[in-house]
């Protein structure tokens, strides 16, 4: 193979997986998503590849500029990921048990940031956020049970639920029995959730188990949480673009809110705009199945790879995306573990 078509090959994937990520995979049809990834193969591939190989030969330097770029691209969105990992003080810590290499589909780990320059109201609040559960067996209940003793190990003042508990109505029940170690987890200032694109399948019934382990629900509303000396701080929960349109801003106080809970990312800029400090969010699983260096390949997101995992600047506001602790599609993790992010707010 020359270095002509390799440069082609690799630049053509690159664009194939951000077009895929952008216009495919936020599909809620899983046959769509394949028609169109199929599709973009043609521009993609299909037809660079043999103009390389047959074509003039201006194309080899229009390669090298494309597969240039494609690198700069690649190493600007590590390093921002990086940066944005060291100006939050964030570090991850493997449970002890649960640990995994390679395969860390039933590993753990908690991912602690620090967020100095935080409100008074918020100095000293430490936030539990656990996201993306997918109870259908895979990983068991016994599993999640000690996901909750290592919640109640950390001692948060508040959790916070991302979505997408289940895959399948006929896994409610699982999730109610998963949820078990929750309802016995003391929490001073309470636990607050929203639901993701999996909950269409059945979400009155996830509402009713979520309330019934003490979960107050944020659905396009604010709560305002009173701490015991006396402090406010307002939290906040979009469902947007799933349960209730496409807009993320309904139900925001004037002036945002502290904590805003958002399923996708997609909604930070928005939601950063409205004046949210501190937006939560997951639905992209790390990318479920990374790969050395690169990490994430897959994205369901407008904003592809962007905003896959970790720490991010978006405007004013800090954009915590985090791993999540179940699986999709296979129930399969490689170089991603599942997490507990852990927020710790100083003033």
């Amino acid at each position: 193979m020359s270095i002509v078509v390799l440069r082609t090959l690799i630049v053509g994937l690159a664009a194939w997986v951000a077009a895929f990520n952008r216009w495919c995979m936020t599909d809620p049809d899983d046959r769509a998503k394949l028609r169109r990834g199929a599709l973009l193969l043609l521009p993609c591939l299909l037809l660079p590849v043999p103009l390389a190989v047959w074509g003039p030969s201006w194309i080899d330097e229009v390669t090298w500029v494309a597969f240039s770029v494609v690198v700069i691209l690649e190493v600007w969105r590590l390093s921002r990921q990086a940066i944005g990992f060291t100006t939050s003080r964030s570090r991850a810590v493997p449970v002890a048990g649960l640990r995994g290499r390679t395969r860390s589909t039933h590993a753990l780990q908690v991912r602690s940031y620090e967020f100095p320059g935080a409100p008074r109201s918020m100095d000293g609040l430490v936030v539990a956020y656990l996201s993306d559960f997918h109870c259908g067996g895979r990983p068991s209940c016994e599993w999640y049970d000690k996901v909750w003793e290592v919640v109640r190990g950390i001692g948060p003042d508040m959790i916070l639920l991302g979505g997408d508990y289940v895959d399948r109505p006929e896994d409610v029940p699982l999730l109610e029995r998963s949820l078990g170690g929750l309802s016995r987890l003391p929490s001073r200032l309470g636990v607050f959730a929203i639901l993701g694109n999996h909950d269409e399948c059945a979400p009155i019934a996830i509402r009713e188990t979520l309330r019934r382990s003490g979960v107050v629900m944020l659905e396009d509303r604010w709560f305002t949480v009173r701490r015991e000396d006396g402090r406010k701080f307002i939290v906040h929960g979009t469902q947007a673009p799933f349960q209730s349109g496409d807009d993320p801003v309904r139900g925001l106080p004037p002036g945002g809110a502290h904590l805003s809970l958002s399923h996708t990312p997609d909604n930070a800029p928005k939601l950063a705009k409205a004046g949210s400090r501190y937006i939560l969010a997951g639905h992209l699983h790390g990318g479920q199945i990374c790969l050395p260096l690169l990490g994430a390949v897959i994205a369901p997101s407008h904003h592809s790879r962007k905003w896959t995992y970790g720490n991010h600047q978006v405007g004013h506001a800090n954009l915590v995306v985090t791993s999540g602790l179940g699986t999709t599609g296979v129930p399969l993790r490689l170089l991603c573990p599942p997490e507990i992010a852990v927020l710790r707010f100083h003033a």
